[in-house]
């Protein structure tokens, strides 16, 4: 039987490592990036369009879903609104065949 500090430590490598933003994105239109995912008013950068980042996991906060972006101007969340303004240019590694 693993120790209990042994599970909880594998427990959270594996979280952290599942929330790293991947693959590279290119915006289709000019995208606000928020400071955090339940503050919507604070716009932290705008990802224009052309422009790539990095997507992560998605967050739901306040019936509001959200989704992580690590860009070239930094990090942050977009929110999704009938579909992220985004088109994946190239497949992370883990969904190639």
């Amino acid at each position: 039987m693993k120790s209990p500090q042994l599970l909880l430590l594998t427990t959270t490598l594996l979280l952290h490592g599942c929330t790293k933003p991947e693959g590279k994105w290119r915006a289709t239109q000019d995208v606000p990036v928020f400071k955090a995912a339940d503050e919507a008013d604070e716009v932290a950068f705008v990802v224009r369009k052309g422009e790539t980042c990095a997507l992560g996991r998605e967050q739901i906060v306040k019936a509001f879903m959200y989704r992580e972006a690590a860009c070239a101007h930094g990090k942050g969340w977009i929110m999704y609104e009938a579909g992220y303004p985004f088109t994946q240019e190239h497949p992370a590694a883990s969904q190639r065949k």
